[in-house]
């Protein structure tokens, strides 16, 4: 097969996000929110790119999830909206993503919220090879604190910086003293990111 150029490339990339938007319009019952999130988790993923080594494709994975990452609202009220948001990522016609794509947009969508991936209780997350692995759970953590960051829905959050040392990760906010809620959210689901990480994350 003849490799794609950039003109095409791009234009089949946004196909997938007019797909992906069609998705989240008639399912997402907070489009400013999943926004939000999703301009959020791309700043972390662009600042952070020396930690985790990923570009390119991996970067348009953790958008389409984090864009998709509460449409699982729209089939519970109560709990378990991620894991709806990931078997509904599953059922989507997306064209343009690869199967092995879909399932990894899915389970980055599935650990936004709740349980860390873990291969001895997942049998789905176990099932990946081990670069996939690493792959959703770095993206995971990524959108875990993203969404944290977004806890009260009213887009307050904007990340000035990110400054990384051997022992902690330290993500500034460009207004901290409107954002208290915020932080507290965002240092709760701060877990995969410190094990990812391998350092201490911190918010001010």
């Amino acid at each position: 097969m003849t490799p794609a150029t950039e003109p095409e490339a791009r234009e089949r990339r946004s196909a997938l996000l007019q797909g992906v938007k069609r998705l989240a319009d008639a399912f997402d019952p907070e489009p400013g929110h999943s926004a939000q999130v999703t301009a959020l988790a791309l700043t972390l993923f662009d600042r952070l790119a020396g930690l985790h080594g990923f570009q390119g494709r991996p970067r348009l994975l953790l958008e389409i999830a984090a864009v998709l990452h509460d449409i699982g609202w729209s089939r519970t009220k109560n709990n378990g909206h991620h894991k709806h948001s990931r078997d509904m990522i599953l059922e989507a016609e997306l064209p343009g993503l690869t199967s092995r794509e879909r399932n990894l947009c899915a389970l980055i969508a599935r650990y936004h919220n709740k349980a860390m991936p873990d291969k001895k209780r997942h049998r789905a997350f176990a099932e990946l090879p081990k670069q996939d692995r690493g792959l959703v759970a770095w993206l995971a953590a990524i959108l875990r604190v993203a969404d944290g960051l977004d806890c009260l829905h009213n887009g307050a959050a904007r990340i000035a910086e990110c400054t990384v040392d051997k022992k902690r990760l330290t993500v500034s906010l460009a207004e901290p003293g409107r954002c208290a809620a915020e932080m507290q959210r965002a240092r709760q689901k701060s877990d995969l990111l410190e094990r990812m990480a391998k350092r201490k994350v911190i918010f001010r």
